[in-house]
Formats: C-alpha cells, structure tokens, sequence
C-alpha cells in the first residue's frame, strides 16, 4: 500500500527505541514504506495533534504520567483524526476503556516482534480494505467513507446512509450495498438494513443497540447469523492477546 503514517507515544526512551526497531524490522521485511513519529509524552502529542490527524496508525502506551494512552486516544478522536489506535500496555486495566473508543487492538508488554508483527498485519489489512461509497444525494454528487457508516436501510426505493452527523439517500438497495461494499465490516440484519460491525454494542433477544443507543430491529430469519458473526467480530479485535 502506498506510504503509512505512524505515530509512537511513549514516555519512556528504551521502549521508544524498541518501537523503532520493531517498525524497521516490519517495514523491511514487508517492502514497505513509513513516516515515523516519536513522542514523549501525550502533552507533546497532542500539541503537534494538527500534525498527526492524518496517521494511518497510532501506537500509544496506556501508563504514562498526566496524560495516558486514553486520554491522548480520546482526544485524537475527539479532533476527528480516522487512524488507527493501538494501545501498548503492561496490564489489563484500561481494556473496557479501550474498546469503548474502538481501538484497533492492544499488544501487551513485554512487546515481542511476533505478537507485534500479527497485530501490524491486521491493521495494515484493515487500512488496505478503507473505502468510500461516492454516491448522489440531493442531485449532489457525495463521497461517504465506509468507516464513518452507522447503518444503512431501505425505505421505499431509496437507500438510506445514517452516519454520526447526518443522513444521506440515494437510490441503492441492501443486496447492492452488502455485494458492492460490505465485505467483512457490515452485517446485514434483516432484507431492508445492514448495520457497521464495528458500531454494534450489544444483541439482547431480536434487540441490536449501537454505540450511540439507537435500537434496530434484527428479523428472525437474520438472527443466528448475527450474532455467530458479531461474536466472531468481538474476538477478532483480541488479536493482541493471542
């Protein structure tokens, strides 16, 4: 893929060093290409974050003082950067927090070049399979990137996008979307709607909630497929600990 952007954040120098190493020793043997940026602490971060918005992939230890991995993840998300974040982390005490701001995955310490290479291949994957759907909406042509996608769902003969800040139709149905765009990120819950695997917070019953609370329907006939693959998503994003 072309050239990536990654970001290191990490107060302690040894670990900075380890970073770098296992980067260069990835991109080498892959063929691949990157910018790489060091930083001391989420401070520094944070102050260069108009910089850094546009990263591929962060890497960000949880324990560092003032500032830790959550705070800088949660504030990089709140300026609206798309990358993808990686905790490095010496115990299991921020993981609820982590995947509630969809963190890619986390690597647990001590950081060994095999668990970092499988977790460098998933995300590298991930942002290979990063699309846009280019659609026209209000006789405008739209481009609407695939990760920003709630749901999606058909109403009359018009497809309709809901995304965390606004509402889009266009004239595509379910099956168009699942076959066009779908691949591994959407399921699809009923023949009218397909919702962003990413986005789904819990199944109680035919009751599928999204992050932001909004309760969709799921039909009977989708039911055991979603949550076999929601299950199988959910285990996914523990490559780390694997």
């Amino acid at each position: 893929m072309d050239r990536l952007k990654i970001v290191v954040c990490d107060d302690e120098i040894v670990q900075q060093k380890l970073m770098k190493a296992l980067l260069e020793k990835y991109l080498l043997e892959n063929e691949m290409q990157a910018e790489l940026k060091f930083y001391p602490s989420g401070q520094s971060c944070l102050q260069d974050s108009r910089e850094i918005l546009d990263a591929d992939i962060f890497l960000l230890d949880i324990f560092m003082p003032e500032l830790n991995g959550i705070d800088i993840a949660r504030e990089l998300k709140d300026l609206g950067t798309n990358g993808k974040i990686i905790f490095i982390t010496g115990g299991n005490d921020y993981i609820t927090e982590a995947f509630e701001i969809h963190a890619f995955s986390y690597i647990q310490k001590p950081v060994e070049y095999e668990k970092f290479a499988k977790v460098m291949n998933a995300v590298v994957h991930c942002l290979e399979k990063a699309r846009y759907i280019d659609i026209i909406a209000d006789r405008e042509k739209r481009r609407v990137y695939l990760a920003d996608i709630l749901y999606v769902e058909t109403l009359g003969r018009r497809l309709v996008i809901y995304t965390k800040d606004e509402e889009l139709e266009t004239y595509l149905s379910v099956k168009n979307f699942m076959d066009e765009y779908g691949g591994n990120e959407f399921l699809q819950i009923s023949r009218y709607a397909a919702v962003s695997k990413s986005r789904i917070q819990r199944i109680v019953g035919r009751s599928l909630y999204l992050m932001n609370g909004k309760e969709l329907l799921v039909s009977e006939k989708y039911l055991p497929t979603t949550k076999k693959l929601h299950i199988e998503y959910i285990h996914t994003k523990k490559v780390a600990n694997v």
